[in-house]
């Protein structure tokens, strides 16, 4: 196969139709470029140039090359911007896996961002639990993942913690706590609670139960489900209340009411947090993770 730096030097013979003219535009002596078109003629089997003392012409073979050669260019010069910017993370794709509750409002601010400044990457999402999107980061299967810490088992993760989330209750449409704007944790005592799974993600799970013990009490969990939409449901159906993430307010789920959290010294949150496999070297990674940061120290609205 010919260099590609003969393709570009016969490109410019071609459009100046002049040795000398195209050596000064090539920054190099006459006499190595002449050679170097013979050498090109001699690779490709045929002549491309018609010299004479007068004139240099493209013979119909050299046209033809000439018209493939500038495309061939283009294409190499595309193949370029396009690998240098998916290696600055501009281009590409991004598998992300986030917890549902954050599509209601940490997500969108987010996305929208990345998108102005990021338009041609391609995001994959997906809504899982804490444990599959582990579970899916340590197999490969997604890039980077929106989750619920802490992450007890953080060995071959990188971690990034964004700004602690609140708390609010979810009680039943008519619970005596049901028409009360705040609510002290301790008021919930001899509540029975629906709960997300600690097998599911511990970090739910452990952040209702350091809610309760820091109020004085161990919550009497009565059922559980794997998803948020799923506990309001059963909260709904008045089998319990429901520590959940403030952004399902915005559901407005029927027969669902939520009550604020009291102000106390140390009010209950939850931690979300960005994880990525260690060996993960998609720079499309770094690029999101900076807008979600520049996302969360914006004001919300």
């Amino acid at each position: 196969m010919f260099e590609l730096r003969l393709v570009r030097q016969f490109v410019v013979v071609a459009e100046e139709l002049n040795f000398r003219r195209a050596a000064e535009r090539l920054h190099m002596s006459q006499p190595p470029l002449s050679t170097a078109m013979q050498n090109l003629e001699a690779e490709i089997g045929t002549p491309l140039l018609d010299r004479s003392k007068h004139h240099v012409r493209l013979t119909p073979a050299g046209q033809v090359f000439y018209n493939d050669a500038i495309r061939l260019l283009q294409f190499v010069e595309q193949a370029r911007e396009r690998a240098r910017r998916t290696g600055n993370g501009l281009e590409g794709g991004l598998r992300l896996s986030f917890v549902p509750s954050a599509a209601l409002d940490v997500l969108p601010g987010i996305f929208k961002r990345f998108q102005a400044h990021y338009p041609t990457v391609q995001l994959t999402l997906t809504a899982e639990t804490t444990r599959r999107q582990l579970e899916d980061l340590r197999n490969g299967h997604t890039d980077l993942a929106l989750l619920v810490g802490p992450v007890y088992d953080s060995r071959g993760l990188e971690l990034v913690a964004l700004h602690p989330q609140h708390f609010v209750i979810a009680v039943p449409l008519g619970h005596p706590l049901a028409a009360r704007r705040k609510v002290r944790m301790k008021e919930l005592a001899a509540e029975s609670f629906v709960s997300f799974p600690a097998v599911e993600g511990t970090g739910f799970a452990s952040a209702l139960l350091g809610a309760c013990q820091a109020a004085g009490f161990i919550p009497r969990v009565v059922q559980e489900a794997s998803q948020m939409q799923a506990i309001l449901t059963l909260v709904a159906g008045g089998l319990g209340v429901a520590l959940v993430p403030s952004a399902m307010r915005r559901l407005q789920m029927r027969d669902v009411c939520f009550v604020e959290i009291a102000a106390a010294k140390h009010p209950p949150t939850y931690q979300l947090v960005f994880a990525y496999a260690s060996r993960n070297d998609n720079p499309v990674i770094h690029a999101f993770l900076a807008s979600a940061l520049d996302a969360s120290h914006m004001p919300a609205g």
